[in-house]
């Protein structure tokens, strides 16, 4: 489903002449007359996920299209923030409005962005309902003949409608690992997986442009599903030396790869019971750890971390007397919360090396997940 929407969206925005790039942070970069728009989609309206999107964006503004229902806060929130958001009817009123722009002819007058006037037009509210309907889901009926008359934009709108469809009707039927869990609507070319993870945000297609500039030369792209400790501590000890209070606090997150021991500091917003995965082989990797074995590896990385060495002087007659003492937390004073995650990981592979994408965040990861990967 995201992927029919970028296409589409790509459609209209690319017709009212913008210039569309795709992003591997977001999902699209629009731009016109000199002003950036940073377009990023989504199945949930979340507040968290916003407030990463935002925080990338350095030189525009950003747009927030949303395939779920929206609740006020969230607005609110958005509205608050500078963040424009669609949601189903603003994706269908702007497709509407595209296809007439290019019936009229007036394309390049078109602000997508700016303040709509809806004018009633029946062949683009016609396409437009089709195409959400076909993404989306819901009721209304679709016409047996296209209508493609008078607007190249509303013939590829009518083309890319019945392929939705089409592929909607053979697709495969979901596959739901172990036991039965909600899920959000999907691309009918997914699976469903029953495990605890973060979504895959990045395509194969994407994974391959983003590694291109580090292999040159693609052969394969693999998707691996790897599993990572989700930790977070707070620390708080007070320990008294003779007149002195020392004090040791502190608090810290991050993910434990579970296959290596490798610390990394990914930061995970949006963790779910489920991922949707492409309808494609793929690897499940096994922890090497237990969650107890994670736990005690953490406790000791935390009061390694925050172990002091201090020095003391003190003065006998004319001599100063200088003692080093360690202090170290206890085991007590220590809070730790630990969970495994999945993290989706596309391993692009060149002919002598490999590159791997984090598939959630897009980014090109420093250290390899195993020790399998034959890193550049």
């Amino acid at each position: 489903m995201k992927q029919d929407l970028v296409r589409i969206l790509k459609d209209i925005f690319t017709s009212a002449g913008y210039s569309v790039v795709d992003s591997y942070q977001h999902d699209l970069i629009a731009e016109k007359n000199g002003k950036k728009t940073f377009i990023k989609l989504a199945v949930h309206a979340d507040i968290a996920e916003t407030n990463s999107f935002i925080s990338m964006i350095a030189d525009g503004e950003g747009l927030y299209v949303v395939t779920g229902k929206a609740d006020r806060d969230f607005l609110q929130h958005a509205q608050d923030s500078g963040l424009r958001v669609w949601g189903r009817d603003d994706v269908a009123l702007q497709i509407g409005r595209a296809v007439l722009a290019d019936i009229e002819g007036s394309n390049g007058e078109l602000d997508l962005l700016g303040d709509p006037v809806k004018k009633t037009v029946s062949k683009a509210d016609e396409v437009a309902k089709m195409a959400i309907n076909a993404i989306f889901g819901g009721g209304g009926s679709v016409r047996e003949e296209p209508v493609v008359q008078g607007s190249p934009l509303l013939a590829r709108m009518s083309q890319r409608t019945e392929m939705i469809q089409e592929r909607a009707q053979v697709a495969p039927p979901v596959v739901i690992e172990e036991r039965q869990a909600p899920a959000p609507a999907m691309d009918p070319d997914s699976i469903l997986l029953n495990l605890r993870a973060v979504p895959l945000n990045v395509t194969k297609d994407h994974a391959i442009t983003i590694a291109k500039p580090h292999i040159h030369s693609y052969q394969n792209a693999i998707l691996k599903l790897v599993p990572f400790w989700q930790y977070d501590y707070n620390l708080k000890s007070e320990q008294k030396y003779r007149s002195k209070i020392v004090d040791i606090t502190g608090e810290g997150s991050g993910c434990l790869n579970a296959l290596n021991g490798q610390s990394e500091n990914f930061v995970l917003h949006d963790v779910r019971e489920s991922i949707a995965i492409p309808d494609m082989p793929y690897e499940l990797r096994q922890s090497a750890s237990t969650k107890e074995e994670a736990r005690k590896n953490m406790i000791s990385r935390i009061i390694d971390e925050h172990t002091k060495d201090l020095r003391f002087d003190n003065t006998q007659g004319d001599a100063i007397i200088s003692e080093h003492k360690r202090f170290k937390p206890l085991l007590s004073d220590i809070q730790l919360n630990i969970n495994m995650v999945y993290i989706p990981i596309w391993e692009v592979k060149g002919p002598r090396s490999s590159i791997e994408v984090n598939a959630y965040t897009g980014e090109v990861l420093n250290n390899p997940v195993d020790d399998d990967a034959e890193f550049v």
